[in-house]
This record gives structure tokens, C-alpha cells and sequence, in this order.
């Protein structure tokens, strides 16, 4: 039995504890991910026999910013798999007259500093990868790792409920 963090503490949570998932498979070597954002669009207005100066404002759409992961470059295709799932169509088929099945509910996980126990989930809905760069910057003097960087569109997040049994 999984043991879960104590309500009442007061402790931030650390951001490098996560875990991201493609269908429910841990999408290994991932090490940066952008942050989370949503945004209500502002209407504004002013009816035609108002004496105010002052414009009205109503909500309108809400927009959501995409997300960017980064990753460390596997011999897992996961992620490219996904990423080129678009490009692929539109190659193999010259038009894209029927999309393939290249939209993924994206869930991402926050650990306790144990790296065991889950403390947040968010699901990203009906994501699709919009950029791709397969390889970070090559140079023979360096020392660094090859990163993969996927940008994801997305249609709106949710937070999810951590299961008890997880």
C-alpha cells in the first residue's frame, strides 16, 4: 500500500519529479517539460445607447498554449513514431483526405521526492505533436546529451484525482 503525502504539508513540490505517458506507456528519457497555461480570450463591447465611456467586457474562448517536452535521444520511437504520424500521412497518401489516429490523451504525473508516489496528475486532451526536431544542435567538441524536442497542441487539461491503489 502506497503511502501518500501528508495533507497538511506545507512544502512545495519539487519539478523534477515527473512522469509523462503516451497511452498509458511511460515515455522514458523525458527531462524538461514547459509549463501548463490557459487563457480566456476578452470580448468587449459597448451597447449602442450606452452613456458610459467604459467598454464592457465578456469571457470568450478559452485558448491553451502548447506544451514542449524535451528528451533525451533512445533508441525508443515513441515519441517520433507520434511526432511524424502527420507528416507520414500527408506523404504516403499526397493529401491528407482521412487523419490518422495522431491525437493522444497525454498524462503527466508529479512525484513526491520518494519518485514513488504520485501527488498531481494532469491529462492533456486530444494532444497532437506540431513541431518536431529529431536531434539537437551536433558539434564534435561537445560533450552534451542529444535532446529530441516535441511541441504538443492541445484542446484543454484537466487535473485528475490520484487512485488510492496507484
Amino acid at each position: 500500500m502506497p503511502r501518500f503525502t501528508d495533507p497538511q504539508k506545507r512544502d512545495p513540490f519539487r519539478n523534477f519529479n515527473f512522469r509523462i505517458f503516451l497511452g498509458g506507456v511511460e515515455v522514458a528519457a523525458c527531462s524538461k517539460m514547459s509549463g501548463l497555461s490557459a487563457s480566456v480570450e476578452v470580448a468587449k463591447f459597448r451597447a449602442g445607447n450606452s452613456a458610459s465611456s467604459v467598454d464592457e467586457m465578456l469571457p470568450g474562448r478559452a485558448t491553451y498554449e502548447p506544451v514542449t517536452l524535451e528528451g533525451g535521444v533512445t533508441n525508443d520511437s515513441a515519441f517520433e513514431d507520434w511526432a511524424t504520424a502527420l507528416v507520414r500521412n500527408e506523404w504516403d497518401q499526397g493529401l491528407r483526405a482521412v487523419e490518422p489516429d495522431f491525437r493522444r490523451d497525454v498524462e503527466i504525473l508529479v512525484y513526491d521526492l520518494d519518485l514513488a508516489t504520485p501527488v498531481k496528475r494532469y491529462i492533456l486532451h486530444r494532444a497532437w505533436v506540431s513541431k518536431y526536431a529529431p536531434l539537437s544542435e551536433l558539434v564534435g567538441s561537445a560533450n552534451d546529451v542529444l535532446i529530441e524536442t516535441i511541441e504538443i497542441q492541445h484542446e484543454g487539461y484537466t487535473r485528475e484525482a490520484i487512485d488510492a491503489d496507484a
